[in-house]
């Protein structure tokens, strides 16, 4: 008697799901959307409804189903189809990304690579002549713009060569408008009255470090490589005599 009623029992759920999956003659528009899902179109016309699912249609009279297009079968077909495609590739350790199946550690990669284009659209929107701190980033900017960068190792608020060299060049329209099109302007700062933050102190002394800076004010020009071109410091005379000091 058990294995009867579970053997009924069994073929009632096969009934079910077969049910869920294809609606048939009858079922109800309640029923059809439990199985299909929302329609691409629906057609009321009073006691008729017309339910489009890509070329497939469904009519109903009455809200019951009267009758199914043969496309209907192909569609289904094609969904099973798209979702056993997508457990073998998640079974498989594939993630989805924008569309694309691919390993985690491609799409972590591709993540970086992203952000990384952001940042330099950033940096490339805002470096015209203002100062940056992100040497890494100064390097990207200048590569994409065919422009040389100009590392000013400073001492902003105590040395006062770099406060002159400051007011009597980089402050003035002269400077400005040559090194928006030929520079990419990076200030590496070394203060004392002020702190700096932990990342952006390991990085300017480690700059300072690789370019051998033993005193301040230290100007290095790169070139769009990231290769050392010239090397100076604070110049009499100005914007003029500054820049052809570096040339």
């Amino acid at each position: 008697m058990r294995s009867l009623l579970r053997i009924s029992l069994l073929g009632l759920c096969a009934l079910q799901l077969a049910a869920a999956a294809a609606p048939t003659i009858g079922a109800s528009y309640e029923e059809v959307i439990a199985a299909l899902g929302k329609p691409d179109g629906e057609l009321d016309a009073g006691s008729r409804k017309i339910l489009t699912y890509g070329k497939a249609q469904i009519k109903l009279k009455d809200s019951k189903v009267s009758s199914i297009s043969p496309e209907l079968e192909g569609l289904l077909a094609e969904r099973d189809a798209d979702q056993a495609s997508v457990e073998a590739k998640r079974k498989a350790g594939l993630v989805n990304y924008k569309g694309k199946w691919m390993r985690p550690s491609e799409r972590d990669a591709f993540i970086a690579h992203e952000q990384k284009q952001q940042a330099t659209r950033v940096a490339s929107s805002q470096a015209t002549t203002d100062w940056i701190t992100d040497y890494d980033q100064a390097l990207a900017v200048a590569k994409a713009q065919n422009k040389k960068v100009l590392l000013n190792f400073t001492g902003s608020d105590w040395c006062g060569w770099c406060i002159k060299l400051d007011k009597e060049v980089f402050s003035q329209k002269q400077f400005l408008n040559y090194a928006k099109d030929n520079y990419i302007l990076v200030k590496l700062d070394f203060p004392r009255r002020t702190q700096l933050p932990a990342n952006l102190k390991r990085q300017n002394d480690a700059l300072a470090k690789k370019y051998k800076v033993r005193g301040f004010p230290t100007v290095v020009v790169l070139n769009s490589n990231g290769k050392t071109h010239k090397t100076g410091g604070y110049v009499r005379g100005g914007p003029k005599a500054f820049i052809r000091s570096l040339q």
